[in-house]
């Protein structure tokens, strides 16, 4: 037997006859494996679930049915009225081209947010070796990792923002790209939109605007304001996850647990009193019906 066969073998036999020893010290001087590996994922998801809830956001519905709503008035309007159907058209159309462009760059970011939660990185089996042989050699696995410099995680989560910034690059390419478009058109949808409500009030000798038509008005400008906040919501999401990842990139796998263990506790207590709140009032407008 060779001289390089007995260590190993000599290495493996101490190793297993002081198991529960080692555990117990190595658990005390280091962040363990789980930790190191929820702390990547937590990473990962506050970066990408913000952006994907922004993007999901961009609902379509509720505009597409103002469309039809539009085009019916529009159409409706008296010849007399002609400034307002056509300040009208011109701000519906300033609407849906904002729209469209929003709502495209909402499926892009979308996109790629739900393909990297879906297949986090690393999220592979990893082949069998003398560190990764699984549960039974993981202990022995974090005491090298300590007498040969320490654990991978530092490197790993550098390299995942870095990773996360460069897949993310395209998707702020494209908002860069829109942003001026949808701005200004969902700008000019408002301002003809408050054209049509002031129009015969602020001209003499016009005919009178039908109340339809205003109140349409109001609803594009509505609609146009929610098109400007949810985009200008969704580069701010960005910019922030950016941000954030690049402040935290040093931060201890222990640190991102603990703080992601008090969100969530946060939250659990929040929806608490909310409840309890919400019983209550219930109990009290109960008590006033008895009385």
């Amino acid at each position: 037997m060779s001289a390089c066969a007995s260590v190993r073998i000599a290495v493996f036999l101490l190793a297993t006859s002081m198991r529960p020893v080692v555990a117990d010290i190595i658990s005390d001087i280091t962040t363990s494996d789980s930790d190191e590996f929820n702390a990547l994922n937590i990473k990962a998801e506050m970066f990408w679930k913000p952006i994907l809830a922004a993007a999901e956001d961009v609902k379509m519905e509720k505009h597409l049915a103002l469309y039809a709503h539009a085009e019916d008035v529009i159409k409706s309007l008296p010849a007399e009225n002609e400034y307002v159907r056509k300040t009208l058209r011109e701000s519906l159309d300033h609407l849906k081209k904002a729209d469209d462009a929003s709502f495209k760059q909402a499926i892009a970011s979308a996109r790629v947010a739900k393909d990297k939660l879906e297949t986090p990185r690393g999220s592979g089996a990893i082949g069998f070796s003398f560190l990764t042989g699984g549960d039974r050699f993981s202990f022995l696995q974090t005491a090298l990792k300590q007498f040969i410099g320490g654990s991978s995680y530092p490197e790993k989560l550098v390299e995942h923002v870095s990773e996360r910034q460069a897949d993310i690059l395209p998707v702020l390419q494209g908002a860069s790209g829109v942003a001026g478009n949808i701005l200004s058109d969902s700008r000019l949808a408002s301002s003809k939109g408050f054209d049509v409500m002031k129009y015969d009030i602020y001209n003499e000798g016009v005919p009178k605007t039908p109340k339809i038509a205003k109140d349409l008005a109001d609803k594009i400008v509505d609609a146009a304001g929610e098109t400007r906040h949810r985009f200008t919501k969704a580069i701010t999401e960005l910019a922030n996850g950016i941000a954030r990842d690049e402040q935290e990139k040093h931060e201890d796998a222990s640190v991102t647990v603990t703080k992601a263990s008090l969100r969530g506790l946060h939250v659990s207590v929040a929806k608490a009193e909310a409840r309890i709140s919400t019983k209550s009032s219930l109990l009290a407008s109960a008590q006033i019906i008895d009385l």
